[in-house]
């Protein structure tokens, strides 16, 4: 891939993210926001290529393909780091392997 290309896949993944943005209404805070544009960058930057690759799409279309996995990929990652967030693990460990009431 080209320097071009390379930029064309992180530029699609960062407006992908940014209309994503007012949606997630739990980021409230400058370094929330500014973690989930560069997860939005990062996920079409390289996710991009190996779902060209694997459905056979044209690379015309990488932007295309970039805008959705920035803006799907960065939303997914926020509501992955939610979960593990309100997860409480001393339970959760004490349900698995028994533990006093």
């Amino acid at each position: 891939m080209s320097m071009w290309d390379d930029t064309k896949l992180v530029l699609s993944g960062l407006v992908g993210a940014i209309v994503v943005l007012p949606i997630e209404k739990e980021l409230t805070t400058w370094r929330g926001k500014l973690f989930f544009l560069f997860s939005g960058m990062a996920c079409s930057y390289f996710t991009t290529p190996l779902a060209v690759y694997k459905w056979s799409i044209t690379p015309e279309l990488a932007g295309s393909v970039g805008f959705l996995l920035g803006a799907f990929g960065a939303s997914l990652l926020a509501a992955g780091i939610r979960a593990v967030k309100s997860i409480d693990l001393v339970a959760l460990i004490k349900s698995r392997f028994g533990g006093g009431n």
